[in-house]
Order: C-alpha cells, then sequence, then structure tokens
C-alpha cells in the first residue's frame, strides 16, 4: 500500500535531540506513514539512540527506512536523498533536533485531501529554554501573492512546518542542490510554491523549532557565505525567466537580511572582512530596517571596520546568551 505521508529526516549529530524528535514523529495518531531518515554520516551516537527508539515502535518498525551517507554530503544533497527513497503521497520534512504534536499529520492530511490542495501551511512555535513564541504564518488565497513573499523573505521559507504533495519535487529543474544547503529552503520553497495550484493555510501551530542551540551562535562558516552568494544568483535567474514581478527594493531587503543573518552568525572576523562586499551596493538602503546591534554590526563592515564590527557581534552574543538562559 501507497503511504499517504512520507515524514522525510536529515539526521546530523543531534544526540541530544533525536530521541524526543523521533518520538514526536512514532507517536503521531495518523496510521499511513512512511519514514525517511538520512544519516549524513554523523560522529555522535544520533544513529544508535534512533534506533533504540524505534524498537519502542514494534507497528511503525516496518515502515522505517534508515538511509546512510558514507560521507557528509550537506544538507542539499541529503533532501535530494530523502526524496528520492520516499513512496508517500505527500512530504512532510522535520528537523532532527525539533518535534511536532501527535495529530500534526493528521490534521495537515485530512485538511489537504478535503481542499484537494497542493500545499498546506500550518504557524509554528519558536522553542526557547525558557520561552515559547507562537508564529503565525501569513498565506495569500492568491498562490503568485505567495511566491512574490518567498522571494522577498515575507513568508517564512523553511518547508517543515508543510505537508507538500510529492509531484511538486520532481520536474524538470530540481527543487534541492547539492551543496546548497543553508538556504536550501528559501531556493526549495520557491519552485514548490510556483508549481503549486492551490495552497491553504492552517490557523493553528504544530511544530516546534527548538532554538536553544540555534540563536546567537558561530555555526555560519565560508561555505554558508558562498551558499547564500549563490542563491541571491539563482533567485534572480528564477525571477527573470519567469518573469515574476517582485518589488524590487523588497527582494534587495531579502539579500541584505540573509548577509545581516551570517555576520550576526559567525565570530569569524575574516569572514566578516572577506564578504564584506556581499550586496555592499544596497545594503544601505535597508541598514534602518534591521535592529539596533544588526545596525551597528552591518554599519562597521560596511565601512571596513573590522575589529569594531567583531567586538558589537561578540557583546551582543554575551547578552543573548544570558536572555536565554
Amino acid at each position: 500500500m501507497i503511504p499517504d505521508v512520507s515524514i522525510l529526516v536529515s539526521v546530523y549529530n543531534s544526540s541530544k535531540f533525536i530521541e524526543r524528535c523521533a518520538h514526536s514523529l512514532f507517536q503521531q495518531t495518523f496510521k499511513n506513514i512512511e519514514y525517511v531518515f538520512v544519516n549524513d554520516c554523523s560522529t555522535d551516537d544520533c544513529i544508535y539512540k534512533l534506533q533504540k527508539v524505534i524498537e519502542q515502535y514494534p507497528n511503525r518498525k516496518p515502515f522505517v527506512k534508515i538511509i546512510h551517507h558514507e560521507r557528509n554530503r550537506g544538507t542539499g544533497f541529503a533532501n535530494i536523498t530523502l526524496i528520492n527513497n520516499a513512496s508517500g503521497k505527500y512530504f512532510q520534512f522535520v528537523d532532527n533536533d525539533d518535534y511536532i504534536e501527535t495529530e500534526m499529520t493528521e490534521t495537515l492530511y485530512k485538511k489537504a485531501i478535503e481542499e484537494n490542495a497542493d500545499v498546506i501551511v500550518s504557524d509554528f512555535y519558536y522553542e526557547y529554554p525558557k520561552i515559547t513564541q507562537y508564529e503565525s504564518v501569513y498565506i495569500s488565497p492568491d498562490n503568485s501573492v505567495n511566491l512574490k513573499n518567498i522571494l522577498t523573505r515575507r513568508i517564512a521559507p523553511p518547508l517543515w512546518k508543510n505537508l507538500i504533495k510529492r509531484e511538486l519535487f520532481f520536474g524538470k529543474e530540481p527543487v534541492f542542490i547539492e551543496g546548497l544547503d543553508i538556504p536550501n529552503d528559501l531556493y526549495a520553497t520557491i519552485w514548490l510554491f510556483y508549481r503549486a495550484e492551490r495552497v491553504v493555510k492552517i490557523d493553528r501551530a504544530f511544530y516546534h523549532f527548538v532554538r536553544s542551540d540555534k540563536a546567537a551562535s558561530n555555526w555560519a562558516s565560508k561555505k554558508y557565505f558562498d551558499n547564500i552568494a549563490l542563491w541571491a544568483k539563482l533567485a534572480e535567474d528564477f525571477i527573470f525567466e519567469h518573469k515574476i514581478d517582485v518589488n524590487k527594493e523588497d527582494f534587495e531587503m531579502a539579500k541584505v537580511d540573509r548577509k545581516v543573518f551570517l555576520i550576526m552568525n559567525t565570530n569569524s572576523y575574516k569572514l566578516r572582512k572577506e564578504y564584506a562586499y556581499l550586496f555592499r551596493n544596497i545594503e544601505m538602503k535597508h541598514i534602518n530596517k534591521f535592529r539596533f546591534g544588526e545596525k551597528i554590526v552591518l554599519f562597521f563592515t560596511h565601512y571596513g571596520f573590522y575589529l569594531l564590527a567583531h567586538l558589537t557581534y561578540l557583546l551582543i552574543v554575551l547578552k543573548n546568551r544570558n536572555h536565554y538562559k
């Protein structure tokens, strides 16, 4: 029997979170689910922990696949592996350090069938150590508006808040690109919404996006800066080739926003200096749209005061760590 839904999870060094994540997946009220996990060459014990959890759900175990990469290939390629090994009518992505409400899959699938929808979108929660924050997602009845909002980042791009029809992932142009990792959702959602005929919103949150180790950190490497430059080029090509009427300043802001996101998530003085050129010609038009600390770091980076940018960044990281303890 073809599964109604494939839940897709890329797993990499998530020992601290994988058990909670897996339990939330196997405890879904919906029955006809296939589970596909890709182990992207993890070096910790997360796969061992995952397998131990699987043993606790004998009714789910026959419908679980774990695929192992021989070397770490990154999120883009992991997602390619996931969709090529999934057979469900709809795909649902979950990050390996997050978790979902037990009725999420059932609620979204029933809505998709009732509405004959290609994409079902839901709200979600930001989970901080001391705070749970509800995040509402705006979806227009006009999907051309949604596509423009994705390109300008007015719609949060992550795949994990959605249930998406299988067919949208396969076409002439790839949805995922190997090597395009940090903004893989940014690029994928452009194609998925472009191909979708009907997008429906559920005004309820099911997904818990865990921010404890994701906020104010130093994870942004050279690869991610290169990825953002590549995403901007791919998005520009898409807009041109498909004649999408996107507001120029809104799209510029989306690009600058990605640069600010990265310079606020690297502790590398050298990377800020090396990639200061990125969107430099447009960033000062949009600087006042950012928070105070982001403005200061961007200002110093723009004008070549890299040491001052770095010191400001360190002060912001210290403040955020104290806030979320």
